[in-house]
């Protein structure tokens, strides 16, 4: 092999794992980014879930408005 035989393959060897690299990196950053809208678009309806179930309405004759006369 001459030297730039040698010198093509190990550039594409390179290239492959460089790319390879790059794209698992993409990859795990964009589950990252799945994992946080998915989080922020479940937290209120888990919020307002455990808000009705832990916390029921109580209206008592106290609490309601009253008018003015």
């Amino acid at each position: 092999m001459n030297k730039r035989t040698l010198y093509f393959w190990l550039i594409f060897a390179a290239s492959i794992v460089i790319s390879a690299v790059i794209i698992s990196v993409l990859v795990k950053a964009m589950k990252l980014v799945l994992v946080v809208i998915l989080v922020l678009a479940l937290a209120p309806v888990v919020f307002f879930t455990l808000k009705k179930i832990l916390l029921p309405d109580k209206k008592d004759g106290s609490e309601k408005l009253k008018t003015r006369h």
